[in-house]
């Protein structure tokens, strides 16, 4: 008999069960019963998993999500309340959804001007804004000038001693004041101040009286240089990662803050060199070597290689961070090597990629498998390694830098996470090597080059449109 709480789709399930004769009843046959529970067991194992993927699919998982009625229930609202908790979300609304959510924009700035040109450019009247390393000065007005009185400004720092007025005006008159809060835009702003700064979650997002509106902040500002005492990037980076995903709240595809503003410098350098592969590969972005070691951030392995022919040239001594058996490496030293594929050219040929991977048995493997290549176990963490490495076998014919390209495929930093070891590691190789160019094959860091712009770009874009 079926239950009544089963699908409408009954499982089909075979079960052989063993019928005992009387004479093997009397008998009492202990095989018969061994069998007959086994096959009982069987069954019920099955009835189970099929219960378990019918409550774990979409439908199933509505229907088991239902409301049941209580005799303190009627009929009409049970109906309604049953059918808005069964109702489960169609192709279109999750469309229209994933279109509704944005990504947060990063506007990076090297100054406090940029960083009051682009509150003025990105902040719209009527936004909640919350800002870090508040000084109640140029930056603090802009933003409250900003928002307008329908709009709303939660302002934080930390405790500071007033400045010492005989150091000179001209150093101190960017500097907050005791008592400045006092009557500083007191119709849209809070002025916050924390013993230490790590504080900062509860004073944006659990203190009671702090007014953030329903659906959150709408916009960050922070001044590194002001929370920190010095411009910490990586620091930066985590605390604006965590300010989006408090804000977030409730962990939906909606993301109700729509840009950051940030005055870091370090930042606003990566942000000038840092490129999205499929903007290089298709045209739309052109690799500037005058703003330093440039950095293309690639997702998949064809995307990584499609890169090559934009990244190398020859004569170019590269090496290949996480080689693995040596697919890329090969392509990359085609592309880099002027000599030829045999043995002899290959000696007198100018140019080349070594290849470095962790993985002893691997490297073992790519020599094998490509004999004319030189492969060798490196981390590709310790950069005095990687230049140890690759000058064993290429040296580049002037001393401008020690290596042109780099390519970076490390597993875990190829996927969502890691995205601190991922500039760390960025940061270690363009300081300690110079190279012309790095390709780093990691969904982290194609993502922030997705979000982070450099305002000083976009502030040159408005000035050439005003004079057109």
């Amino acid at each position: 008999m079926r239950s009544k709480h089963l699908d409408d789709n009954p499982p089909r399930i075979a079960v052989f069960v063993i019928l005992p004769t009387r004479e093997r009843i009397a008998t009492n046959d202990k095989h018969l019963t061994r069998a007959m529970s086994i096959s009982l067991i069987i069954y019920v194992m099955l009835l189970m998993c099929h219960h378990a993927s019918h409550a774990f699919s979409t439908r199933g998982f509505a229907a088991s999500a239902a409301i049941r009625p209580s005799r303190w229930t009627s009929k009409a609202n049970f109906i309604k309340m049953n059918t808005e908790a069964a109702a489960v979300p169609t192709d279109d609304e999750r469309v229209k959804k994933r279109n509704k959510s944005s990504t947060t924009k990063w506007i990076a700035c090297s100054s406090t001007k940029e960083m009051s040109r682009a509150i003025t450019e990105y902040i719209k009247e009527g936004d909640v804004v919350a800002e870090l390393g508040s000084q109640l000065r140029d930056v603090s007005i802009s933003l409250c000038e900003a928002v307008g009185a329908s709009g709303y400004a939660v302002l934080v720092d930390i405790e500071r001693k007033s400045p010492n007025e005989k150091k000179g005006q001209d150093r101190t008159s960017a500097m907050r004041r005791i008592g400045d809060e006092t009557d500083f835009y007191t119709d849209r702003a809070t002025f916050i101040e924390t013993k230490d700064f790590e504080f900062w979650r509860h004073a944006l997002f659990f203190q009671n009286n702090v007014h953030y509106g329903k659906e959150g902040y709408n916009a960050l500002v922070i001044d590194m240089s002001n929370v920190a005492g010095n411009d910490l990037e990586l620091t930066c980076i985590s605390m604006v990662k965590e300010f989006i995903s408090l804000n977030a709240g409730s962990g939906e595809d909606d993301n109700p803050c729509r840009v950051v503003i940030l005055k870091s410098k370090s930042l606003h350098n990566l942000a000038r060199r840092l490129h999205h592969a499929q903007r290089i590969i298709s045209g739309s972005q052109y690799i500037i070597e005058e703003r330093g070691t440039s950095i293309i951030a690639a997702v998949g392995v064809d995307q990584y290689r499609q890169t090559i022919p934009f990244v190398v040239r020859k004569g170019d001594v590269c090496c290949e961070v996480g080689c693995h058996l040596g697919t890329s490496t090969v392509l990359i030293n085609e592309a880099a090597c002027s000599g030829g594929a045999s043995a002899e050219q290959a000696a007198t040929a100018s140019g080349g990629c070594v290849g470095l991977d962790i993985g002893s048995s691997i490297i073992r493997f790519a020599q094998k498998k490509y004999p004319l290549l030189s492969f060798e176990v490196g981390n590709g963490f310790k950069t005095g390694e990687i230049a140890r490495l690759t000058g064993k076998h290429l040296r580049r014919k002037d001393s401008s830098r020690i290596l042109d390209v780099v390519y970076v495929d490390i597993g875990g930093l190829s996927g969502p996470e890691g995205l601190l070891e991922s500039v760390s590691l960025l940061s270690s190789i363009t300081n300690a090597l110079e190279p012309r160019c790095i390709v780093i094959k990691s969904l982290c860091v194609r993502r922030l080059a997705s979000c982070i712009v450099p305002f000083s770009d976009v502030w040159r874009e408005i000035k050439s449109l005003e004079i057109q």
